[in-house]
């Protein structure tokens, strides 16, 4: 009789909690993802048609190398401008770190050449390609 019962504790562990669990996320969890611009890019500075991601720094490491390159290989996959040797465009806005992801409405982010800033790089590329191509974000 004591194994009958462990077999059913474990059947509702193994399934029945995460079909539970399932169902409420579906019923009143929410999936939105929006990205709000930083700030306007003035005229004087130039002007970026398309999402694109700008570079600008002289030397790297080689931390900051493989970085790069992760950033370099995910533009190209999502076919998505990388701009390098920026270096008039980010004097003209003053901004200190070396990432920019910015298109037509302006400046999306800016981000250090490290884990954490290709990191949400990536992530905030991603939300803004999908947030441009379905209008004011997305929802499931």
């Amino acid at each position: 009789m004591a194994n009958k019962g462990l077999k059913r504790l474990a059947f509702f562990v193994v399934f029945l909690i995460p079909v539970g669990w399932y169902f409420f996320l579906q019923l009143f969890g929410s999936n939105k993802f929006a990205l709000t611009s930083v700030e306007p890019i003035s005229e004087e500075c130039g002007n970026i048609s398309t999402i694109s991601v700008l570079y600008t720094g002289d030397s790297t490491s080689v931390g900051q190398t493989n970085y790069l390159d992760r950033v370099v290989y995910q533009t190209i996959t999502k076919d998505v401008p990388f701009l390098y040797g920026q270096s008039l465009f980010f004097d003209c806005l003053q901004i200190e770190n070396e990432l920019i992801l910015a298109n037509k409405d302006g400046i999306w982010g800016v981000y250090k050449l490290d884990r954490g800033g290709v990191d949400q790089l990536l992530t905030e590329l991603d939300i803004l390609i999908i947030q441009t191509s379905y209008g004011e974000g997305t929802s499931r």
